[in-house]
């Protein structure tokens, strides 16, 4: 019998109930993060262009939003390459339904971040 046979495991085993749960918030927040993106793309590029045309526009918000949208994109990457598990010097292992729990919360505050920043773009815009 080799070593990897004989090491007992000990933990909470998950319920197949409770892996879909996790699964289904996972998936929600993921496809919540991907919306806010686009739609902070999209006002990003009409500030952009409107900068263009009004010099004056606030360059501080557009550059705030600018920054955001890289973290998003840099909280994605990040993600995506643990869920792969492809990190340097590790073999590939699946996803625990710990890390897609955590990731689901991530995306959430950032969700709730997103919000509030294209809420106040939306209310300077409609002003």
């Amino acid at each position: 019998m080799n070593q990897e046979e004989s090491a007992i495991t000990f933990g909470y085993e998950a319920s197949e109930e409770e892996i879909q749960k996790v699964i289904l918030a996972w998936a929600q927040a993921t496809e919540a993060f991907h919306y806010r993106f686009a739609k902070l793309d999209r006002i990003i590029n009409t500030l952009q262009t409107t900068a263009r045309r009004q010099p004056s526009a606030s360059r501080a918000r557009l550059n705030r939003l600018i920054e955001l949208r890289q973290h998003m994109g840099d909280v994605l990457m990040t993600l995506l390459l643990d869920m792969s598990g492809q990190k340097t010097g590790q073999s590939a292992q699946l996803s625990k339904p710990g890390q897609l729990y955590s990731h689901a919360n991530l995306l959430d505050e950032l969700n709730r971040q997103i919000d509030a920043e294209l809420i106040s773009v939306t209310t300077v815009a409609q002003a």
